[in-house]
C-alpha cells in the first residue's frame, strides 16, 4: 500500500445561493421548484381565494425568489391550468372504481368516500368552488377546464349506459339529463364539504348511494290482474 498517495478528500458540500449547504435545506425546498410551486399556490388559493392570493404571496409560501417562480409559471392562471391538468390522472382513476364497483351506483359511493375521507386527494375538493368560479369568468382558463370535466363526464355516461344495459338503471331514463343531475349532486357535496368540513361525508355514503339508487331504479313492472270470465 502506498502511503505516500494522496489522500482522497470529501467533494465540499453544495452551496444555494444563500449559503446553505444543499443537504441542510429543509423537504419542502429541496423537492421539485415545479412542485413547490403549485403546492404554496394551492395552499394560499385554500386560505385567500385566487383572486385574494397575489404572485408575492406564492413566492414567499414556496421559499422561492419572483424570478425563480416565473420561470415556471407566468401568471396565476397557468397555475390553476397546471393543476387542473395534473388531476386529470387522478379523476381517471376514480373512474376505475367506477368501472370495477359491483354496480353503478356503489361505484359513485366509492368514488366519493375516497375523495371525501381524503385518501384520494383532489385539489378540486379543496378548491372547487374557486376554480369553477374563475373558469366560468375566465377565458384563459375555460378551454382547459372544460377538456377535464369533459373526459370525466364522457367515462362516467358510459358507465351509466352500461350500468342501464345491464337492467341496473331505468332504460327510459336519458343519460344526459342523468349526467346533469349525478354531477349537481357531486357539485352540491364539495360545496357542502366546503361549509363544513367536520360532516363525515365519507361515512355518509351508503346512505346517500342509496337516495340514488332510488332514483335510478328501473321502473317496477305493472301487476296484471288475472283475467275474471263471468
Amino acid at each position: 500500500m502506498n502511503t505516500l498517495a494522496p489522500r482522497a478528500t470529501a467533494a465540499p458540500a453544495a452551496r444555494t445561493p444563500d449559503g446553505k449547504s444543499a443537504a441542510a435545506r429543509p423537504e419542502k425546498e429541496r423537492r421539485d421548484p415545479r412542485r413547490r410551486v403549485l403546492e404554496a399556490a394551492i395552499a394560499c388559493f385554500g386560505r385567500s381565494g385566487f383572486h385574494g392570493t397575489s404572485m408575492q404571496q406564492i413566492c414567499a409560501e414556496a421559499g422561492m425568489s419572483p424570478g425563480a417562480l416565473y420561470r415556471y409559471f407566468p401568471s396565476k392562471e397557468s397555475i390553476i391550468v397546471a393543476i387542473v391538468d395534473e388531476e386529470r390522472a387522478l379523476r381517471m382513476s376514480c373512474v376505475d372504481m367506477l368501472e370495477t364497483a359491483p354496480s353503478f351506483v356503489e361505484g359513485l359511493a366509492r368514488m366519493g368516500a375516497a375523495l371525501f375521507s381524503g385518501e384520494t386527494r383532489m385539489v378540486s375538493l379543496e378548491l372547487g368552488p374557486e376554480i369553477y368560479a374563475e373558469a366560468a369568468r375566465n377565458a384563459a382558463l375555460k378551454p382547459t377546464f372544460d377538456a377535464a370535466e369533459d373526459e370525466m363526464n364522457a367515462a362516467i355516461r358510459a358507465c351509466f349506459v352500461a350500468a342501464q344495459a345491464r337492467g341496473e338503471i331505468d332504460p327510459a331514463l336519458d343519460p344526459d339529463l342523468a349526467m346533469v343531475m349525478i354531477n349537481a349532486i357531486g357539485d352540491g357535496l364539495v360545496l357542502r364539504h366546503g361549509f363544513e368540513p367536520t360532516l363525515p361525508l365519507d361515512k355518509m355514503m351508503p346512505a346517500l348511494s342509496g337516495l340514488v339508487a332510488r332514483m335510478l331504479a328501473p321502473a317496477p313492472a305493472p301487476i296484471l290482474s288475472p283475467d275474471r270470465t263471468s
